[in-house]
């Protein structure tokens, strides 16, 4: 007798026609004069995304500025999420966050974003506390919204900066345009197995909770990021709980 194999519908996948992950693990590296990254979650699901070296200083610029604008609503939602949802099981919070991620309307902060421009395939969106990778060819194989944690581009921050300098340092040896050197990159990283077989052990519940504490104290002691004008969607309003609430330092 075997098991069916449910499904799982994506929000915000039918108008936008995006595959919409909320992504649970990272994995970062460097190829071909790329920045690589494949995320995703323990049931298969995978998004992969190269980036080639002259687009990652605006990246990296863009992606500090996303964190700490989607962390004065992370703690919020975060809260919300854990005191409305019955959670079981060591992987119950994940997801529980996961499920309600999901159910959010990313389309419409998608559909709000805008893709006018052809080239404009790679996009950083900050919504309910939370930063949306906004992404199509050629940096992945098809249009995806890979939604991450702020607090994972946190931990693996000095990873990332070594990823990108091994990326500029690969790319100046290189004489290919940048562009086939992601499709190299984008080939070679599809290929190998998700998740990975060697996975990184997880930290105990007292360890999760102590990292937690000491980031949201530090998050107090910060003064409270102030978004550019500019970069405020003004066609597209956040519902209720996601609405910008003014925060005191600490």
């Amino acid at each position: 007798m075997t098991k069916r194999k449910k499904t799982r519908r994506q929000p915000g996948a039918g108008s936008t026609g995006r595959r919409t992950v909320v992504i649970d693990m990272l994995e970062i590296g460097a190829a071909h004069g790329s920045l690589t990254m494949r995320a995703g979650r323990d049931d298969g699901q995978l998004v992969c995304i190269v980036l080639p070296a002259p687009v990652l200083p605006s990246f990296v610029e863009s992606l500090e500025h996303a964190r700490l604008d989607a962390e004065e609503e992370y703690w919020r939602v975060i809260q919300h999420i854990t005191t409305s949802t019955p959670v079981n099981g060591p992987g119950g919070v994940p997801r529980a966050v996961e499920k309600w991620l999901l159910a959010q309307n990313w389309s419409s902060v998608v559909a709000a974003a805008g893709e006018e421009a052809p080239t404009d395939s790679l996009a950083l969106i900050t919504y309910v506390g939370h930063i949306g990778l906004r992404l199509a060819p050629p940096y992945t194989a098809g249009k995806a919204l890979a939604i991450f944690d702020p607090l994972q581009f946190q931990r693996l921050e000095l990873k990332l900066l070594h990823a990108c300098r091994a990326a500029h340092e690969q790319a100046l040896n290189s004489s290919a345009h940048p562009m086939e050197t992601a499709a190299l990159a984008l080939r070679d990283i599809s290929s190998q197995p998700w998740p990975p077989p060697a996975q990184p052990t997880l930290p105990t519940q007292e360890q999760a909770v102590t990292y937690m504490q000491g980031r949201y104290e530090a998050f107090q002691r910060r003064s409270p990021y102030l978004r550019a004008d500019g970069n405020t969607l003004s066609r597209f309003q956040p519902d209720g709980l996601l609405g910008r609430q003014p925060r005191r330092r600490a």
